[in-house]
C-alpha cells in the first residue's frame, strides 16, 4: 500500500497546485475509464483530457483535501474528498467533489467523480 499512498499523495499535491496536465499525464492510464455522477464512462485520456479536468475552471484559488482513504482487496483504491475554490467570469464558486480511484500499475485505471450540492458537470456528447 506504500506505493498507492505515495502515488495518491503526489497526484493530489500536483492537483492542489494547479498542475493538472502534469498530474493527468503522470498518474492516469491511457485507457482510463472516468465516470461522472453515475453517467456512462468516458474512456481514454487522450479524447477527454481538457473536458475532465479543466472545464469551468478559469482560475483556481485553492484546492483543499478534506479526506483521503485507501483500501481494497489488493490495496488498489483511494478516495479523495475535495473542496475547490474557483473563479469564472469573476464569480467565485466552491465545488465539493469526491474522487474514487482504482489503481493498476501505479496509474489510475478507473475513476468515479461525484459532485456534491448544486455543482453540475457538463458532459459533451
Amino acid at each position: 500500500m506504500t506505493n498507492l499512498k505515495d502515488n495518491v499523495n503526489k497526484l493530489n499535491e500536483l492537483l492542489k497546485h494547479g498542475k493538472i496536465s502534469e498530474a493527468f499525464e503522470r498518474y492516469y492510464n491511457i485507457n482510463v475509464n472516468i465516470h461522472i455522477d453515475g453517467r456512462p464512462p468516458i474512456t481514454g485520456k487522450e479524447q477527454r483530457r481538457d473536458m475532465i479536468f479543466l472545464q469551468e475552471i478559469e482560475k483556481l484559488n485553492s484546492a483543499k483535501i478534506m479526506l483521503v482513504a485507501f483500501g481494497g482487496v489488493n490495496d488498489n483504491f483511494s478516495v479523495t474528498e475535495w473542496e475547490i475554490n474557483i473563479e469564472n467570469n469573476k464569480e467565485k464558486k466552491t465545488i465539493y467533489r469526491v474522487n474514487v480511484q482504482h489503481w493498476k500499475d501505479n496509474k489510475v485505471i478507473n475513476e468515479k467523480i461525484y459532485f456534491c450540492g448544486d455543482q453540475k458537470f457538463k458532459v459533451e456528447d
